[in-house]
């Protein structure tokens, strides 16, 4: 049950009434934070949906129900249920549709642009608390900040490919909270026709989702996918084997399960298990994120992205999409000894190299392709001997090949603004020289605040100050540096990409417009995929 404060108006005090909101479900009250010289408010752990217990595990999600007195929605409630290598289980549970709002607005009138942050952690992990995502750089420059749960692992992306679980419950959550923001986020002080949907990782590939999602539009007016977009299709998430997945994580919960147990029989064996039982068996044959769904009233994804991508059948709203400079450091240093054995592997196995997620037309020699993939990175030369070419060739691999055939096909459509943040700080991982240097995840250092990620220099909070810059101008009109010309941003114009002239913004110590961002390498792509590859891609 949601806390309550059961109080009359009359014991309200006047510090308290300015801290109330009346909502449409229910009457909330937030606290203030002070911070640096400017004050706004937080409203933690608002419920948007129903509960997704019993029966409605798995299931897509119900607008929550309304509540009598006042909600306390001055701390944080549960995080989803995600990988225990990751997240304090005693935060977790089942019952975790919640969101926050964070608001500068002095007056409900004020109508502030509205950015709502969906977390990374490959669908698996992640909470939207702000120990990890406090926004104040954000709402320091006049917009209010939504940050979210969503469902995770098996609870989120579990998916037996027909009407029994169509799968996709974490989408149909984020889907929900954007509901829940157009209804109330008035009430907040902010405007409900200009909110900027935004996320990293997981967070970018499910924005990239909404982008193509049908049943999203009109929710938001701008997009920003970093670190992900419509068709980053990571390694380890399976559209095409999430039924083999759901009966594999079956069988190893119970051995007696076989492929002759129906998918409802299947189903209906999860909702007997415990959460711990299902997270246990998840993590050991985790699988996890969107999948194509049958079609179904309540499916929310039923085509391939990338055709709904290139023949502009997607909310076409204004997009920042980018990268950081080198997307496979944050890994591969950052677990001792994988680099070069990751390096071994595919100096050993050159087809590993291949596209996961490329279906070869028949008769395709692989060996020779999987050498046109890899001498395009280290020439004549082996991954180990030069380990800063596999970086570059991971970091092209997982995310900046997609990231950058979004930006082709998209900007024929709508504002395409790209970008690779490539400065190097204090919080940054990478070590091997001849690359950038900066991974995975930590542009998000500098627009939230993050327990255990501090920035400490003042060249990191002039970045902060920057990247908050042009994510906010992006937020209020559409255009993330407009007149007059931004001292901040050392008077910078960042020009919209277009198919034949990407122009990029480089988010360094100096932030300046950039031509020609992997061009040989993305002609060798171009190659693999539309010369050697079946179609419809499955991203690209």
């Amino acid at each position: 049950m949601h806390r309550l404060i059961l109080l009359g108006i009359v014991n309200i005090s006047l510090a308290w009434a300015d801290l109330l909101v009346d909502l449409p479900d229910g009457r909330i009250l937030g606290s203030k934070v002070q911070t640096e010289n400017y004050t706004y408010y937080a409203y933690r752990g608002i419920p948007y949906g129903t509960p997704p217990l019993g029966e409605l595990r798995f299931q897509a999600p119900l607008p929550n129900e309304p509540w009598d007195g006042i909600l306390d929605a001055t701390e944080h409630r549960s995080c989803c249920i995600a990988m225990t290598m990751f997240t304090d289980l005693t935060k977790q549970s089942e019952d975790c549709l919640f969101l926050n709002v964070y608001t500068p607005a002095q007056k409900i009138t004020e109508k502030l642009p509205v950015m709502f942050w969906i977390h990374g952690g490959g669908f698996k992990a992640g909470c939207g608390n702000d120990d990890l995502y406090d926004p104040y750089a954000l709402t320091n420059e006049g917009v209010i900040v939504v940050t979210i749960n969503y469902r995770l692992g098996i609870f989120g992306f579990l998916s037996t490919q027909d009407e029994v679980v169509l799968g996709n419950a974490g989408l149909k959550d984020q889907l929900l909270a954007m509901k829940w923001t157009q209804k109330n986020i008035e009430f907040f002080g902010g405007d409900p026709e200009k909110v900027t949907i935004f996320g990293e990782s997981a967070g970018g590939i499910s924005v990239g989702a909404h982008i193509v999602g049908e049943k999203s539009a009109g929710l938001y007016r701008a997009a920003i996918c970093q670190s992900g977009c419509s068709l980053t299709k990571l390694t380890f998430t399976s559209q095409s084997n999430s039924k083999k997945g759901a009966y594999d994580i079956a069988k190893a919960i119970d051995p007696l399960i076989s492929d002759e147990n129906t998918t409802t029989e299947i189903r209906d064996f999860f909702l007997r298990q415990p959460a711990s039982v299902l997270t246990e068996a998840f993590n050991i044959n985790s699988e996890s994120g969107p999948v194509i769904e049958v079609e179904h009233e309540d499916a929310y994804i039923t085509q391939l992205s990338y055709d709904l991508v290139k023949t502009g059948k997607i909310n076409r709203v204004p997009l920042i999409i980018g990268t950081t400079s080198d997307e496979s450091v944050t890994v591969l240093e950052m677990i001792p000894g994988i680099l070069p054995l990751f390096a071994l592997g595919c100096d050993m196995n050159p087809r590993i190299v291949i596209p996961s997620n490329l279906t070869p037309k028949p008769g395709t020699d692989l060996d020779l392709l999987a050498s046109k993939i890899k001498t395009t990175y280290a020439g004549n030369g082996t991954f180990v001997a030069n380990t800063s070419t596999f970086i570059e060739f991971a970091s092209d691999y997982l995310f900046t090949r997609s990231t950058i055939k979004q930006v082709e096909l998209q900007s024929q459509y709508t504002p395409v603004y790209f970008y690779e943040f490539s400065y190097f700080g204090a919080v940054s991982h990478g070590t091997v020289e001849g690359v950038g240097r900066v991974g995975h995840g930590e542009d998000v250092y500098y627009l939230f605040n993050t327990t255990g990620h501090e920035l400490t220099t003042s060249g990191e909070f002039v970045m902060r100050r920057q990247l908050a810059r042009l994510w906010t101008n992006f937020a209020k009109i559409l255009n993330p540096t407009p007149d007059p010309v931004d001292p901040l941003l050392l008077n910078v114009r960042w020009p919209q990409a277009s198919r034949f002239d990407i122009p990029y913004l480089d988010i360094d110590e100096t932030i300046q417009v950039k031509y020609g961002k992997k061009k040989k390498e993305m002609h060798m792509w171009n190659e693999v995929f539309y010369v050697y590859g079946e179609q419809p891609f499955d991203g690209f």
